[in-house]
């Protein structure tokens, strides 16, 4: 396990896109047998788990099989047991352990369940089950589900979860390599949801979403939109802090502090397939009155205390080279002739990599970009070829769309948004692109979140795994018009380059960063002051490398090309994914013949 992981900005080779936080769709056979939810004499409790709607962070699917059909839903977790070491699944042998010390791809479980028989399985990053026989022994080795695997779920005071066998009623538990399922008794282990720490909050019963409202979070927005809709879900020492947009913490009784204390800590435990969340008084998070307060009050429960986590997409506002923001604000045809930021001037980007391969942008009242004869309209209900854009960067922070017919979106003299062009002659169809709903950024790579070294140190890793939140805020001046933005800390200070071309959160100026879209996955390059791009280490540190600049100020074509010899010679380009806020690295393999 590498033990010092820094950040470092150097292009390296090939387009490896992060996976799925959804597991694939898995057929499981009935069963017959439904177990009732009980009340244990041991302060601990089972509860039935049941299906909920498809998510980013939450997974439901519906299966049939025999006539009979089978509701399913699935959460990506980490498991700690006692002595603070997590449920590991080895490659080499199928083996598993109890010896991870922080939560990477070997120590995520998806634990599904299926309301139809009451149960729970436990499936590895190998997409293997795990299982037990009659004598308590464990395997992990089969990506086939039957009676030995099913497990049912119960919980303690203390938010802690216990794993038992439906079939012999016997506890998984054990330490190290080590690992059984034969005790008597309930060994507990700390859920840890292996998901990004930015999200929607839905209330599940209500249909709304948390957004912040002055010193509280009402449950009342019907569409997520804007950056008082995003919600952080901070993990802290086997509990959970919700922090609104501004930073400050979800207290039990509604109200909004900035300090973390007892009464803004709580666990997490799941009621028929929804997510709930329970105070240090054991009552349980829900929304009250017609606001829809977010606060804790019953300690029994039920559908009002169910939530979802939902991926929070990427929003955007656009400048067109009038100077202007693009909106529907005049009916349905898109133009740019305001200077105000309203809901009708903030479009969402869905990246869609299974049918076309391109952007759908989708506005506040749910309807989508459509090309209609040579005009940009947001008039269609669903996804579909007419909906679809190219994106493109052109460096310091423009972007241009391309339709599907090829033509490129050029802003008429009236403001109205036009398809006409098939090549670009002229900066006329370059938008300044601002990011609207990441008023703080949590950024994680293949290695971990990026954080601080150590309490010590402002030097910036990426091998933590717990995630640290920075601003992203925008400059007064005209270089807004460049794509500036400033990368700052929670104590005020700004990232900067070093000397040996490190990154450290230590600046009293802000460093002039700026973020240019990739043309796929909803993903940025991050540029750094020196003209060159973000990029993670396996050993260490965060630095550019001079050979980013070649693609800087190109576009279309010629930016592709430019990139595609950057990776033949310098092996790949970092990015940061915006929409689930990772790193990664491009992972295409590009060949050039003559």
């Amino acid at each position: 396990m590498i033990n010092n992981i820094y950040f470092q900005l150097r292009p390296k080779s090939s387009v490896k896109l992060p996976p799925s936080l959804i597991p694939p769709t898995i057929d499981h056979p009935s069963q017959s047998v439904l177990k009732k939810s009980s009340i244990n004499q041991d302060d601990h409790y089972q509860k039935s788990i049941k299906n909920g709607d498809s998510h980013h962070h939450h997974h439901n699917t519906s299966i049939s099989l025999n006539n009979t059909t089978i509701e399913k839903s699935s959460w990506l977790v980490g498991l700690r047991n006692s002595k603070g070491k997590y449920l590991t699944s080895e490659t080499f042998g199928c083996k598993i352990n109890a010896t991870g010390t922080s939560l990477k791809r070997k120590q995520i479980w998806t634990i599904i369940y299926n309301c139809q028989n009451d149960c729970v399985y436990l499936q590895s990053s190998l997409n293997h089950y795990l299982s037990t026989d009659k004598y308590g022994r464990l395997k992990c080795d089969s990506n086939e589900i039957n009676d030995d695997c099913h497990f049912q779920l119960e919980y303690n005071r203390n938010g802690q979860w216990a794993f038992k066998s439906l079939t012999y009623g016997l506890y998984f538990g054990g330490d190290n390599d080590q690992l059984h399922c034969f005790s008597k008794t309930p060994e507990w282990w700390s859920p840890h949801l292996a998901v990004h720490p930015q999200i929607n909050l839905k209330h599940v019963l209500r249909k709304r979403y948390a957004k912040l409202d002055d010193d509280e979070i009402h449950v009342d927005e019907i569409i997520p939109w804007g950056s008082d809709a995003i919600v952080a879900v901070e993990y802290l020492n086997d509990h959970y802090c919700i922090r609104s947009s501004n930073g400050f913490y979800v207290h039990k009784d509604g109200k909004l502090t900035t300090n973390q204390t007892n009464e803004t800590l709580f666990t997490i435990e799941l009621y028929k397939g929804y997510l709930t969340f329970k105070d240090c008084d054991q009552c349980y998070l829900t929304a009250i009155g017609p606001l829809g307060i977010l606060m804790t009050r019953n300690k029994i429960v039920g559908k009002d205390e169910q939530f979802l986590l939902e991926e929070s997409k990427l929003q955007i506002c656009l400048v067109a080279p009038n100077g202007k923001l693009v909106s529907t604000k005049q009916g349905i045809d898109l133009s740019a002739n305001q200077y105000e930021r309203d809901h009708s001037s903030i479009f969402q980007l869905e990246y869609d990599d299974e049918d076309f391969h391109a952007y759908h942008i989708r506005t506040y009242d749910n309807k989508y970009w459509k090309i209609e004869g040579f005009n940009v309209q947001a008039t269609a209900d669903k996804r579909s070829l007419e909906t679809s854009f190219q994106i493109q960067s052109t460096g310091h922070g423009h972007i241009t769309f391309q339709a599907f017919n090829g033509k490129f979106i050029v802003p008429h003299d009236n403001g109205h948004m036009r398809v006409m062009n098939d090549q670009i002659s002229s900066n006329d169809a370059y938008f300044l692109i601002k990011f609207i709903n990441r008023p703080f950024c949590v950024f994680k790579c293949d290695f971990g979140h990026i954080g601080y070294r150590n309490k010590q140190s402002r030097i910036l890793e990426c091998n933590k795994s717990l995630f640290t939140l920075f601003t992203l805020e925008e400059p007064d001046d005209r270089t807004h018009c460049e794509g500036i933005v400033y990368l700052k800390g929670s104590d005020g200070l700004y990232w900067e380059i070093l000397n040996d071309l490190s990154i450290s959160v230590n600046g009293c100026e802000p460093s002039k960063f700026a973020l240019e879209l990739c043309s796929s996955h909803s993903r940025v390059i991050i540029k750094a002051p020196n003209g060159m791009y973000l990029r993670a280490e396996q050993n260490g540190s965060k630095l550019p490398e001079e050979s980013s600049v070649l693609i800087v100020g190109a576009s279309g074509i010629e930016y592709e090309l430019l990139k595609s010899l950057v990776l033949c010679r310098f092996r790949s380009i970092g990015v940061i994914d915006l929409n689930t806020i990772e790193v990664s690295n491009l992972n295409c393999p590009f060949f050039i013949s003559s």
